[in-house]
């Protein structure tokens, strides 16, 4: 079972990857080792190679009581980091030394590393930007274990050598392959409604009948037990808060794997639906990057069927459809050999709705693809270095041929969880004209960070730089603005099913009808 919106800490993930430099198509090859049975096949997927997959983490334990002079170290360690990384030595403005003064006696105090958490988060809280967030050190410290794949029979399948193992079922892990997104209800200011946006093919949701446009208005027998209650704890404002909606939309939709829960929904024509969903763990292999926890990781890319291309208008265009989960280096040699496989599409569509971001470097080779010459995507400025992301045309075929970039049309669907270095490459590719961007508005967070280990055992993500596209703008809080003539409403979500893939689809069409 997949899910758009990977279990992952509330806040997104972009690493500045310094080293990585341009990502360069023989820097790659030699960092990812995965065969490729039926490579070339028109459907594929591909996951992390067994030198970067780890179980994921179970729930984690209940912390321990601490000590006031651990408790005071940790403070200190986030605060000083804090005061001497960011980019703006002003903090926005944010008297520093006074919330020091303030919360320091309260972390001394703290009885449990989760009180300690709490006082850690609210002085972050100050800042109010993206990309700092405190990561439970029994989320961070997972070891990496492996299990010997046997070789794929079935050629329109490509898979690495070595899988994760399954992730030991824990609580909220369960999928149900539906996702919702709050919409503000008509008429109503400040209430929302919990519409389906999508359901998973072969997903319980969809055995259980469930629709995209349909209306959520209870799910019971879980942690939360009706959507109108998380809702109510909803934040209004359409900054970072938009991020923060789509992960209570998320949570809201999960459950414990194996069991089961009843929800009750409305459709567009008022009529009401009972039924039982069965959450099912997530099977992708997870990978483990550093500090950060073990993340679900996959890449999957294939042609459009005729079915779809009718019902979206573009009978007579073949259409390519690339997705991923996360920038981590194992979907890297995937998306090359996805592009290799797509060349000769009238048009390439790729989805990061649901991709939280991760290494930030590697937008810059995935750009390449797209670029026949080095174009600026943005630029990263810390307190004393700015780095400019540019792309990396990418000349070469994962079989040593000589290529040209790809040069048809370019569609990217977004929505309120792409974030992060996703947005830096979406942002971008629409910046440059390179791409149409359609969806909703992104999540805004699109700060570079990095990691580091706290005295507690905790690990602290901190922003250490800004980001701006080309012409100076900023993507924290505002976020990549999709070019749809519209917002999708409910009734679009019922009657196309994805009303953003439709208008790509669309788009594309139009493109090469134009031509002729």
């Amino acid at each position: 079972m997949v899910s758009r919106v990977p279990c992952v800490p509330p806040l997104v993930i972009l690493i500045a990857a310094l080293s990585m430099a341009h990502c360069a198509p023989d820097d790659r090859a030699a960092t990812i080792d995965a065969t490729t049975n039926g490579a070339t096949a028109d459907a594929a997927t591909l996951s992390p190679a067994a030198s970067n997959t780890t179980t994921s983490t179970t729930a984690p334990a209940p912390s321990p009581a601490t000590n006031a002079e651990t408790n005071a170290a940790t403070f200190d360690a986030v605060w000083t980091t804090v005061r001497d990384s960011h980019w703006d030595a002003t903090l926005g403005g944010v008297d520093w030394n006074a919330v020091r003064a303030e919360l320091l006696p309260k972390a001394t105090a703290a009885e449990s590393n989760e009180a300690l958490r709490a006082v850690l988060t609210d002085a972050l809280s100050r800042l109010q930007q993206s990309h700092f967030a405190i990561i439970p050190s029994e989320f961070a410290n997972t070891e990496e274990s492996t299990v010997q794949d046997p070789h794929a029979d079935d050629a329109s399948a490509a898979r690495p050598a070595a899988v994760a193992t399954q992730p030991t079922p824990a609580a909220r892990e369960g999928q149900s392959g539906a996702e919702i997104s709050f919409m503000p209800h008509a008429g109503t200011a400040g209430t929302w409604d919990a519409i389906v946006v999508a359901i998973e093919p072969g997903s319980p949701a969809e055995g259980a009948g469930i629709t995209p446009g349909m209306r959520v208005t209870k799910i019971a027998n879980g942690t939360i037990d009706t959507i109108a209650g998380v809702a109510d704890h909803l934040p209004p404002g359409d900054g970072l808060e938009r991020y923060q909606r789509a992960q209570m939309a998320h949570i809201a939709t999960t459950g414990d794997p194996g069991t089961s829960r009843s929800w009750e929904l409305e459709t567009v024509d008022g009529f009401t639906l009972t039924t039982d969903v069965t959450y099912e763990r997530d099977s992708r292999p997870h990978t483990k990057f550093g500090s950060l926890p073990a993340l679900p990781t996959e890449l999957t890319w294939r042609h459009l069927d005729e079915t779809e291309r009718q019902r979206w208008g573009a009978t007579d265009h073949e259409i390519g459809l690339i997705r991923f989960n996360i920038w981590l280096i194992p979907v890297a040699r995937p998306f090359d050999i996805a592009m290799d496989t797509l060349r000769s599409a009238d048009g390439i569509i790729i989805d990061l709705r649901g991709n939280p971001g991760g290494i930030g470097a590697m937008a810059m080779g995935i750009a390449g693809h797209f670029t026949a010459e080095a174009r600026e995507l943005g630029e990263m400025k810390t307190r004393d270095v700015t780095l400019q992301f540019k792309t990396n045309p990418r000349t070469v075929s994962t079989s040593g041929v000589s290529v040209t970039p790809y040069a048809g049309p370019v569609a990217i669907l977004v929505d309120d969880s792409t974030a992060s270095t996703s947005e830096i490459f979406a942002g971008g590719m629409q910046f440059l004209k390179r791409a149409k961007v359609f969806g909703t508005r992104t999540a805004g967070a699109a700060l570079p960070a990095i990691t580091m280990t706290l005295p507690n055992g905790d690990v602290f993500l901190h922003a250490i730089a800004d980001y701006r596209l080309p012409d100076g703008s900023a993507l924290e809080a505002t976020g990549v603005v999709p070019d749809n003539a519209r917002p999708y409403t409910r009734a679009d979500y019922a009657a196309l099913g994805d009303p953003a893939m439709a208008e790509a689809v669309r788009w594309i069409a139009s493109q090469r009808s134009n031509e002729h």
